[in-house]
């Protein structure tokens, strides 16, 4: 085959057009992130404080001023960095919950800083020995594992990790076929068409397989073989029974709009960060579980002390009804002995009421930590064992409120929320560009008669020269409104937002202000309890002993018994107090670490 000039520029050009598209195919092969890396709460961005939220939101409205004026930015620099995009979510949670004030025992605290540690309590050396003892944590660590409810929360953050990793797809290679069969029978019109014959009758088989594939950039590429066997009436149709091929190769890159990575995986980015969003919200819910959980667990311990109290209480009142009662043939009344009946039966009553809150607490606490462990006993008692902080506590509002900022579910929530409108807004600043494409093409082409399909496929690479082509695809809307209006909608997105995040902040602030005072208040008020105690028990000491020493006056004696009665009585509600008082502390350190979102701060994800 003798070469000419017009021939040698063509076969360079054409070269050239293969080496500059397998190269970018190739360069940018790696660059498509099949597989989701691993992902856990720790990597959502709780390291550093959050700043002021004044200023963060003044911060941010000067970003929304410079992006409405700053029309000569290019657009891809305001992309955040690509690593921070790809969070995925766990297949399943393991909670360590551990160094969180509502769980800590007496390690660390000197007896002479607790108060009076009550006589229900037990010895707290020993607690841990107890028949059917369950310490919070354990259950908390149960109700992760195997409650329904918590495992149900978990799934909706793996179905948005699983739609982030489908925005992937549109990076995969796609191959195809295509076999179409042609079967033509036209009239004519020109004598030219046929050379005679009054129709024109045709046989087409047009077959086509390749690969096509979008790099993270944006290129499309399309590499194909082309196979057409094709016969008609036409006596100008030579050679007969054609076999025509051709090898293609077409390569479309955006230049302006849709162009580089960070615009085209920004649907695998917004879905990420949606995923993120989706676990920081089920953070959130399985905390508030964990603190249903807390409450039912202290509710339990209210009750059981109580019981041991009302129970305690009974036999004290007892003694001194039979005492009543042996002395009814000397010097002791009827109504001494009705009297002490009917302190009795109002605390009978009392523990039946508090026997039966007892019942509730177990089974609540037994369908929030849905464990086998408890199932499989479910007539067993559940004790709790876990030591009351009867001590009080320093608690800094600004150290508490950085601990919020922190840690809380919701700021992280919103932070991914923020994240992916700034991804939204970008993508529709590059939308507003014009379409540019650079569109270039290349092929190999040959055709033999008798349907040798061999012999044209090796005529592609022997004979003639390679074809090719390049230019430019340029459009633009004549107003642009549709790509305008997105502009503007994610820029008030982006601000509904950040007015968001400012209310959010200023939401957790009073909450754990209101939740820090409460702590203190409960403090108090377990204190208050103490005291009122022990000042009624002496009374009940003081009482007995005047009682056991006045029967030589009757009006005296009725008086004293009378006093006495009321005064255990008393006693038992003073010491019902204090167990209340305990409970709701321990309950009001647990709102505290909910309000902070630091009740369960330990998550390791596997």
């Amino acid at each position: 085959m003798k070469l000419t000039l017009p021939a040698i520029i063509r076969y360079i050009a054409c070269a050239t057009i293969y080496v500059v598209v397998c190269g970018h195919l190739l360069s940018q092969w790696d660059g498509i992130p099949t597989v989701a890396p691993e992902f856990s709460f720790s990597q959502i961005d709780n390291s550093q404080p959050l700043p002021d939220s004044g200023a963060a939101l003044q911060e941010n409205l000067v970003f929304l001023e410079e992006s409405q004026t700053g029309s000569d930015t290019n657009p891809n620099s305001l992309f955040l960095e690509q690593d921070n995009y790809f969070p995925t979510v766990p297949e399943h949670f393991q909670a360590s919950v551990v160094d969180s004030l509502l769980l800590t025992a007496n390690e660390g605290i000197d007896a002479k800083h607790r108060l009076t540690q009550p006589w229900w309590v037990g010895d707290l050396d020993n607690i841990q020995e107890m028949p059917n003892g369950w310490q919070l944590d354990d259950l908390i660590w149960l109700a992760v594992e195997n409650s329904p409810y918590v495992q149900s929360l978990l799934i909706a953050p793996q179905i948005e990790q699983t739609r982030a990793v489908a925005e992937l797809g549109q990076f995969d290679p796609n191959s195809f076929v295509e076999s179409i069969l042609h079967d033509t029978s036209d009239p004519v019109g020109n004598t030219l068409t046929t050379g005679g014959a009054s129709r024109f009758n045709e046989h087409f088989w047009q077959n086509r397989i390749g690969v096509k594939n979008k790099s993270v950039r944006g290129t499309l590429t399309e590499f194909a073989q082309e196979i057409g066997m094709r016969d008609n009436n036409s006596t100008f149709f030579v050679p007969t029974n054609q076999a025509d091929t051709k090898l293609l190769l077409r390569y479309t890159k955006p230049l302006m709009r849709g162009a580089g990575k960070d615009y085209n995986q920004s649907p695998y980015v917004i879905a990420g960060l949606i995923a993120s969003g989706s676990a920081s919200e089920a953070s959130q819910s399985i905390q508030q579980h964990a603190y249903t959980i807390t409450e039912a667990y202290w509710n339990l311990f209210v009750a059981r002390a109580q019981r041991q109290q009302i129970e305690r209480g009974l036999e004290r009142i007892k003694q001194v009804r039979d005492r009543i009662q042996a002395r009814s043939d000397l010097d002791a009344l009827r109504n001494q002995v009705l009297g002490a009946d009917a302190t009795l039966s109002s605390q009978q009553a009392n523990l039946a009421r508090v026997t039966a809150r007892i019942r509730k607490a177990e089974v609540d606490l037994r369908a929030s930590v849905a464990a086998p462990e408890l199932q499989q006993h479910d007539s067993s008692a559940i004790v709790p064992i876990t030591p009351t902080s009867d001590w009080k506590f320093e608690l800094s509002p600004g150290e508490e409120l950085q601990s919020a900022l922190t840690y809380h579910p919701k700021v992280q929530a919103i932070q991914a929320s923020l994240k992916a409108a700034r991804v939204r807004l970008d993508v529709a600043e590059n939308e507003l560009r014009p379409t540019l494409n650079l569109v270039l093409e290349g092929y190999l082409r040959g055709l033999n008669g008798d349907f040798d399909i061999s012999q044209s496929v090796a005529d592609q690479f022997s004979k003639g020269a390679p074809s090719y082509s390049a230019g430019l695809s340029y459009a633009r809307p004549y107003r642009n409104t549709a790509a305008k209006a997105i502009l503007r909608e994610r820029r008030l997105q982006l601000r509904q937002l950040l007015l968001d995040l400012d209310n959010t902040l200023l939401t957790i602030g009073a909450n754990v202000e209101s939740a820090i005072a409460n702590v203190d208040a409960a403090y108090q008020e377990l204190d208050a309890a103490v005291r009122a105690t022990l000042a009624t028990h002496a009374e009940v000491e003081y009482l007995l002993a005047q009682w056991e020493n006045a029967y030589l006056d009757r009006t005296q004696t009725n008086l004293i018994l009378d006093q006495l009665l009321d005064a255990q009585t008393n006693l038992i509600a003073a010491e019902n107090q204090w167990a209340e008082a305990q409970g709701r502390h321990m309950i009001a350190m647990a709102s505290l670490r909910l309000a902070t979102g630091s009740l369960l701060p330990v998550i390791d994800t596997q």
